[in-house]
């Protein structure tokens, strides 16, 4: 079983930066950060209650950073960032890590990316599963043999050493932990609506997960989530996940994963506001406001 949690370990305490619920109107800055070590703790005001995250800055240009949630310590994880971190000027270049294909990279620098997304989580890893995303509710039971040729938005599986991956630019990724299987979802408001975080617990399930924890990762936020008035009635019973603001209604998608989570009762959410943090993640609405091309970044879990 490979923990990147454990492992950080062995690193020196870092230095933690605060961030407060309401984080959309300041970047975090770091105040002081050891040399001796690649790695930051970001403890997070969150949804009533506290928690902490991890993030792993890249060790060099073969690696990625990423976050972890303190509630999947057990397996090895990570959300990643776009290849950039908090500690970016405005405007500082880094090298990006789109890890998906047809997004305005070639082929092969995206194949480069998924490997350097798994040799920043580490370990013994047999093989690298992606989903194949379309916006369904469709979950594929990985093994060795796996190949994803169909569209799918879920990923689960039994055997340890193969790592899961799905890719995000403003949808919500869902890691999910149950003792001997581990899952990730992509959660765009489609899949939302086709209860895509139900299908994948109860894929789980079938194979025997128990105790399951739930780690919600960075993704659009309300405040930038604007939505047609038509779309309310694409969700008729979250009428508490919309808001009418100045210019419309917004959308909360993070509270409506969460709600379709109630099931789990250790959940954590790494509040953090794609839209809001180019030098951190990649963001769809962001790359359509400033012309720029929509790229995304991974979310992965294994045994």
């Amino acid at each position: 079983m490979t923990s990147n949690a454990a492992n950080s370990q062995t690193f020196d305490i870092p230095c933690r930066v605060h961030v407060l619920t309401d984080h959309r109107n300041s970047v975090p800055k770091v105040a002081t950060k050891s040399t001796k070590t690649n790695r930051i703790a970001i403890s997070l005001q969150m949804c009533k209650k506290e928690s902490v995250c991890v993030l792993l800055f890249a060790k060099n240009m073969s690696t990625c950073p990423f976050f972890t949630a303190s509630n999947l310590k057990d397996v090895g994880h990570g959300f990643f960032s776009n290849g950039g971190d908090f500690n970016l000027a405005e405007g500082e270049e880094f090298v990006p890590c789109n890890v998906a294909f047809g997004r305005g990279d070639p082929d092969d620098v995206v194949a480069n990316n998924r490997q350097r997304v798994a040799d920043s989580i580490g370990g013994t890893i047999k093989k690298v599963v992606f989903t194949k995303q379309e916006h369904t509710n469709n979950v594929v039971i990985v093994d060795e043999r796996t190949v994803i040729d169909a569209p799918c938005d879920a990923l689960v599986t039994t055997e340890p050493g193969i790592l899961l991956g799905i890719y995000t630019a403003d949808c919500v990724p869902v890691l999910l932990f149950g003792e001997s299987v581990v899952g990730v979802a992509h959660c765009g408001w489609k899949g939302l609506k086709l209860r895509i975080i139900q299908k994948t617990i109860d894929a789980m399930l079938a194979l025997g997960a128990k105790d399951l924890a739930a780690a919600i990762g960075p993704s659009i936020w309300k405040k930038n989530y604007l939505v047609e008035d038509s779309f309310l009635a694409e969700f008729p019973d979250d009428t508490d996940c919309m808001e009418k603001q100045d210019d419309g209604w917004h959308a909360d998608l993070r509270k409506i994963a969460a709600k379709q989570l109630s099931v789990v009762q250790n959940i954590e959410e790494l509040c953090l506001d794609t839209y809001d943090f180019p030098n951190v993640f990649f963001s769809c609405r962001h790359s359509l406001r400033t012309n720029a091309p929509v790229r995304t970044q991974a979310s992965v879990i294994m045994l």
